[in-house]
C-alpha cells in the first residue's frame, strides 16, 4: 500500500516536468523541436504543440511583432501630423483675416530679397565686365608674347571666383523667392478651405 501511495506522489510531482513537445518550420523548411526554450529559428513562426503520442493539441499562430511595432509607430506619426496640422491651421486663421493680407505678407517677405537680387546683379555685371577686359588683355598678351600674360592670368583668378559666387548667390535668392511663393500659395489655398468650412 505504501508503495502505491509513494508511486502516486512521485507521479504527481513528475507530471509538471513532462512538458509537451513543440515544433516549428524555419524559413528554409527545416523542422525544429523543443520543449521549454524556443530556438531562435522559431521566433515569429507558427508553432505546433504535441502530446507525448505526437498528436497535435494546439497551434500557436505566429506573432508578427515587427508589423505591430511598425503600425504603432505609424499611428504615432499620423497623430503627430494631425496635431501639427491643427496647430498650423490655428496659426493661419489667427494671423490672417483675408486673402489680401496673405498676398501683402508675401510681398513684404519677397521685397528685401528682390532688393538683394538687384544689388547682386549690379555687382555681377561689374565683375563680368572686369573679367572680359582681363580676358581681352590676356588674349592680346598671348598673341604678342607679352610677359605680362602670367600677371593678367593671376588677376583673373579672384575675379572669376567673384563671378561664380555672385551667380550662385543670385540662384539662391531666386530659389528663396520661389519657395516663398509656393509657401504662401499653399497658405492661401488652405485659408480658403478653412474659411469655406466655417460657412
Amino acid at each position: 500500500m505504501h508503495k502505491i501511495v509513494l508511486f502516486v506522489i512521485i507521479l504527481m510531482f513528475a507530471q509538471p516536468t513532462l512538458a509537451s513537445l513543440k515544433k516549428c518550420v524555419d524559413d528554409g523548411g527545416m523542422f525544429h523541436y523543443y520543449t521549454h526554450i524556443m530556438p531562435p529559428e522559431c521566433q515569429n513562426k507558427t508553432t505546433v504543440e504535441m502530446n507525448k503520442r505526437g498528436v497535435v493539441i494546439r497551434t500557436h499562430a505566429a506573432e508578427n511583432k515587427p508589423d505591430i511595432v511598425a503600425d504603432s509607430v505609424q499611428n504615432e506619426i499620423d497623430t503627430q501630423q494631425q496635431i501639427e496640422e491643427k496647430r498650423r491651421d490655428a496659426v493661419l486663421l489667427n494671423t490672417y483675416t483675408s486673402e489680401e493680407e496673405i498676398n501683402w505678407a508675401l510681398g513684404r517677405n519677397v521685397e528685401p530679397i528682390e532688393l538683394a537680387i538687384a544689388g547682386i546683379e549690379m555687382r555681377l555685371e561689374i565683375a563680368r565686365n572686369q573679367l572680359q577686359i582681363l580676358q581681352r588683355q590676356a588674349d592680346e598678351a598671348e598673341k604678342t608674347g607679352n610677359p605680362t600674360l602670367t600677371s593678367i592670368q593671376q588677376d583673373m583668378i579672384p575675379v572669376k571666383r567673384d563671378v561664380t559666387q555672385l551667380e550662385n548667390e543670385l540662384k539662391r535668392n531666386h530659389a528663396r523667392i520661389g519657395s516663398l511663393k509656393e509657401k504662401f500659395a499653399a497658405d492661401r489655398k488652405r485659408f480658403q478651405a478653412l474659411k469655406a468650412q466655417k460657412l
